[in-house]
């Protein structure tokens, strides 16, 4: 079994809550993408989209 002493485990810690804030963020990036995505859908079940084909949504997106 490895011992180790207690700045070793401080250390530890340290990168541990380091790689949790990582996460902690990637998850409300993603928690907000997702509630974006549902938002979408609802408008489009409800018919509040607009439809093009794509020669007319190439020229749209030129505008941008």
């Amino acid at each position: 079994m490895e011992t180790k002493n207690i700045n070793d485990l401080s250390r530890e810690v340290m990168l541990l809550k380091k790689e949790f804030a990582k996460m902690k963020e990637f998850m409300e990036e993603n928690l907000e993408f997702t509630k974006r995505t549902e938002e979408a859908w609802q408008e489009i079940d409800e018919g509040n989209c607009t439809k093009m084909d794509s020669e007319d949504f190439l020229k749209e997106i030129k505008k941008w």
